[in-house]
């Protein structure tokens, strides 16, 4: 029988939840795959993308492919483009060649097609299909309760109290003190304006935001996030989002109005500052894609755990042949993702 290209439902929803679990051989109890979850990742409202976010081939009303949606709007110095995260893009091995189908159809819906990470065969398969490498997201940590997290480390083994001892002698630097002059303060809700993106600054293309693209990353369901305003001397510089997943605090995004290392510097003492204040915290993640954002995260404490290939399907050279990808946690669903067996980087 044919196949189907449709926009799914929220009356799919279930088997939707079923399909990724088959495909990905997950664990069906973890957060990614709850209701509520799936729900806000491709059902509820969006405020920067009307359309569907949930993309599946059909045969015989059953899916046999799916892409999401994760929105992003990258800018330039000199322009806007429309871009997407394709996330949970996966295909029944019994329906040959429907994941290059569906990945074509999809191409139309934005300028730029964005994947970060995947499994080795996406990786492999990427470059076929028209893709090509965009740069990279780095992933970097610093532990800062090194007894709880040996406590919560769920799958001991021999290295495990080598970890704690080279955990514990990176704690001993403490938690920075807050930058003279410079403040956070805790906010339930964005409101327009918000600080310019750093890339109209340092000429990178970087994702810009909304409050109201942050608002809704704010309401998901799969952690508990939380947002500060930065100022300096009174005046408001920019703001940072952190997630908390477990015994791990994200710093999920950073912006910064003015790009001077001092001033970044601050803003991260502050950023890790606010997600040390919750006793549950063992582990600080952040994440780069420019060497600038890096090295400052490598001056905070932090160590270089991972790193995930930034790919792009991008026909036009919107992006690939500009200023470099500036991209943050934020980006996709890995501002969430968690694999309970192994919470932590460090």
């Amino acid at each position: 029988m044919a196949f189907e290209f449709v926009p799914l439902q929220p009356s799919d929803q279930q088997d939707l939840a079923q399909f990724l679990v088959k495909s990905f051989r997950a664990d069906p109890d973890l957060d990614s795959f709850r209701s509520e979850v799936i729900h806000w990742k491709y059902f509820a409202h969006h405020p920067e993308w009307k359309s569907a976010r949930s993309l599946a081939i059909k045969q015989e009303g059953n899916i046999v492919a799916h892409g999401g949606v994760w929105p992003i709007r990258l800018v330039t110095p000199d322009t806007e483009i429309k871009a997407l995260h394709l996330i949970d893009w996966a295909a029944s091995r019994s329906a040959v060649g429907v994941g290059v189908q569906l990945l074509r159809k999809m191409a139309d819906l934005a300028d730029v097609l964005l994947t970060i990470g995947g499994s080795q065969d996406t990786r492999s398969l990427l470059p076929k299909l028209g893709y090509r490498r965009l740069g990279e997201l780095r992933h970097y940590a610093r532990v800062i309760r090194p007894g709880l997290l040996f406590q919560t480390t769920p799958r001991k083994n021999w290295k495990t109290p080598v970890k704690f001892l080279r955990n514990s002698l990176h704690a001993l630097t403490g938690i920075p003190s807050e930058p003279q002059g410079w403040h956070a303060a805790k906010l339930t809700s964005f409101a327009e304006p918000i600080p310019a993106i750093i890339g109209q600054v340092a000429q990178l293309t970087s994702s810009s935001r909304t409050a109201a693209g942050l608002n809704y990353l704010l309401s998901c369901p799969a952690a508990r996030f939380s947002a500060f305003q930065v100022s300096d001397a009174g005046r408001v510089r920019g703001y940072f989002v952190l997630a908390q997943i477990g015994g791990q605090a994200r710093i999920v995004d950073i912006r910064l109005q003015g790009g001077d290392r001092e001033s970044w510097r601050a803003v991260c003492a502050l950023a890790v500052r606010g997600a040390a204040e919750d006793p549950e915290t063992c582990e600080i993640v952040a994440a780069a894609s420019t060497e600038f954002t890096a090295e400052e995260w490598l001056l905070a404490g932090f160590v270089h755990r991972r790193t995930e290939q930034i790919f792009g399907y991008d026909p036009r050279n919107l992006v690939s042949s500009g200023s470099p990808l500036d991209l943050s946690l934020a980006d996709g669903d890995q501002c969430f993702l968690r694999d309970p067996d192994f919470p932590y980087l460090s």
